[in-house]
């Protein structure tokens, strides 16, 4: 019997998932497992929560959103409640943003479409889907839910292959999750003796890899050394570690990696007080001197007219590099007509060009183009919130950030400082470093997060950006990975929290199918 479900992780994927199975699973009994390894980052998890994403925005415009968020962002009491939380947390610095983005007149938004919300908006969208789950299940009492606190670290199948065991670092903590006044409270009901689950199915909600391991043979731990930048709590800690040493007389803020994590940082360090600004060096240290573009459209981008994209030259495309092509000679095309690169890119997204290329593609052509073309196709058309771009633009102009072309390979702690050394023999004293590099390759031997080991026994096919997935976005038998753990989660390139939403659709509506089989219905 499929009865018994596993939710790892309760930040979007899992909530997402929740919602959908709950609504989705009319008569079938189920025993749903929700296993968090801290529920201070719920609702959210680490990207969207109201603490460690206080200062982070959307890195797309609100039109670019999965459609459920974007029809409650329309809604004016939607909107109200947004503004009004904005306006009371003094904290969160939102002044200026509401000044830009918001009516004189009335508590709304202007120029909704276009607009970037600070993330912390989707932790009150989804506090509200998790409200609306929490009523309906009151009313399918066939459904039985269990929350645990636990870090998952282990993944092993029984001979049987409906069976999974699951293993925590330690004893399970039982919450309670409970609604009053349409707020969440969470309180813990008991400690368990006990530290393995076992499941028929599982959902992984794991989230964005952390970054690798500087140095190789041991990693390296410091105070004022950032390994996972959002998951220590981002822009906040890092905020909070240069407070406590706010006396110094000169400090150096050494980030390696200079793409959406350095970008987030950018504002605050701005919005620091002019003295303490001039005692900071910022040095950003990357391979590639590339960082996000700004999303800005031109006025009269809807006038482009496609010249490659076109219905027959797609209608054409058998391999995947023809895509990759036809996108840079487009691109080339639309530049050389005064149209900016983000115009081209937003009429693709727009009339779904990328989709229809990626169906043309033969099987094994999709395997290249997930494994190859679709890494090279997401540096080509990386963009973000603009005003995060014009802040590092600033800084670097009065030479309070400057950039370095090379890559970090050791990490040690000398005196009060760490060193920094890199590949082309550069060395770096800082006071403070930050790892806002890009998630850790698959392909090596992996120990950033426990379970990962034990998962690649299980599901061997996978390349170096992750799990390879079927069209249900199962990583193996009955273990679904509708996120970025999966390398093939969001072929089309739409936004990220887009993709995993619709694939959680797709995954729920399988494990209800599944058990429509089971009983015979």
């Amino acid at each position: 019997m499929l009865r018994n479900l596993l939710i790892t992780g309760f930040g979007v994927i899992g909530t997402e998932f929740f919602h959908q199975i709950i609504k989705k699973n009319k008569s079938h009994k189920l025993n749903i497992t929700v296993l968090e390894k801290n529920y201070s980052n719920f609702p959210g998890g680490v990207a969207y929560n109201k603490l460690k994403s206080r200062f982070g925005y959307f890195n797309n415009p609100l039109r670019l959103s999965n459609v459920e968020f974007r029809n409650w962002v329309k809604k004016l009491k939607n909107q109200k409640k947004l503004i009004k939380y904005f306006k009371f947390e003094k904290d969160l610095k939102l002044e200026n943003w509401l000044k830009k983005n918001t009516s004189k007149k009335l508590d709304k938004f202007k120029n909704i479409n276009e607009l970037y919300l600070p993330r912390l908006a989707y932790s009150i969208f989804l506090q509200e889907k998790f409200l609306d789950a929490y009523k309906i299940l009151k009313r399918k009492k066939f459904i039985k839910v269990n929350f645990f606190e636990g870090e998952l670290i282990k993944i092993s199948r029984l001979e049987n292959m409906n069976k999974y065991l699951c293993y925590v670092n330690k004893n399970l903590v039982k919450k309670k999750i409970f609604f009053k006044n349409e707020k969440i409270f969470i309180k813990n009901e008991n400690h368990k003796k006990q530290k393995i689950l076992e499941t028929n199915n599982i959902i992984l909600g794991l989230g964005i890899l952390p970054p690798a391991n500087i140095n190789s043979k041991k990693p390296f731990k410091n105070k004022n050394y950032i390994h996972d930048f959002y998951a220590s709590g981002a822009t906040n800690n890092l905020f909070k570690k240069l407070k406590k040493i706010k006396k110094l007389k000169k400090i150096v803020v050494a980030l390696i990696g200079n793409k959406a994590g350095l970008l987030e940082t950018m504002q605050e360090f701005e919005n620091l007080d002019k003295e303490f600004l001039k005692k900071i060096k910022i040095i950003s240290i990357s391979p590639s001197p590339f960082t996000l573009e700004k999303a800005e459209l031109s006025k009269n981008f809807r006038n482009y007219k496609f010249k490659f994209l076109t219905t027959k030259k797609i209608a054409k495309i058998k391999r995947s590099n023809e895509i990759l092509s036809l996108i840079i000679s487009e691109f080339k095309n639309g530049i050389n007509k005064k149209f900016n690169k983000y115009d081209i890119w937003t009429l693709i997204l727009k009339k779904n060009l990328l989709d229809k290329c990626f169906k043309n593609l033969s099987h094994d052509e999709k395997k290249i183009y997930n494994n190859k073309i679709f890494n090279q196709l997401r540096n080509l058309t990386r963009y973000t919130y603009p005003d995060t771009v014009n802040s590092k633009i600033r800084l670097e102009r009065k030479k309070i950030l400057s950039n370095l072309n090379d890559r970090v390979f050791n990490l040690k702690k000398l005196r009060s400082k760490i060193l920094l050394r890199t590949k082309k023999g550069v060395n770096i004293l800082a006071n403070i470093v930050v790892n806002v590099s890009g998630p850790v390759s698959l392909s090596n031997n992996y120990r950033e997060v426990p379970c990962i080991n034990s998962l690649k026994k299980i599901c061997p096919n996978y390349n170096e950006r992750g799990f390879i997935s079927d069209k249900h976005h199962q990583i193996g038998h009955r273990i679904y990975a509708p996120g970025t753990l999966s390398s093939n989660f969001n072929p089309e390139r739409k936004t990220i929290i887009k993709s995993i939403t619709q694939n959680c659709i797709i995954s729920a509506s399988h494990v209800v199918n599944c058990l429509r089989k089971q009983n015979g219905n």
